[in-house]
């Protein structure tokens, strides 16, 4: 039986709860690990783990919108989430195209041409902080 669950990671560690007999057991978590199939210790279920490691979780939050790097390209991206705390993180898919063509690096300053809510990502610069396969995580400039 195979099942998806967010634990919440706090000092390295998380509180693994079985979905299959409630079976409860701290576990280790290496840092950079973003999700792991973990073996129940009483009923032998794998449970698909992912781990959360943020103090508030991300409000979903999803639209078209076009990303426009410092070079003029024009991007097609699809808003996936966005940070609780007043909006200064978002979460992009990108196509599969742009990220074998590594059009879009960390680092890299970028603005957004919203035309649903103009006013949610605004004329702002964004830098690009993180890359994972066709997710981007962008941060406002303050």
């Amino acid at each position: 039986m195979r099942n998806e669950t967010v634990f919440r990671v706090i000092n390295n560690r998380i509180r693994f709860k079985c979905a299959a007999c409630s079976a409860k057991r701290n576990l280790p978590v290496r840092s950079g690990i973003r999700g792991k199939n973990i073996r129940c210790h009483k009923c032998d279920a794998i449970t698909k783990c992912v781990f959360n490691r943020r103090i508030a979780p991300r409000e979903l939050q999803s639209g078209n919108a076009i990303m426009i790097t410092k070079e003029g390209k024009e991007l097609a991206v699809n808003m996936h989430d966005m940070s609780a705390d007043g909006g200064l993180g978002f979460g992009f898919d990108i196509p599969l195209k742009a990220v074998f063509a590594q059009t879009i690096r960390v680092g890299e300053e970028v603005h957004f041409n919203c035309k649903w809510n103009p006013r949610l990502l605004g004329s702002g610069r964004f830098k690009v902080m993180n890359s994972h396969g066709q997710r981007l995580g962008i941060q406002k400039m303050v």
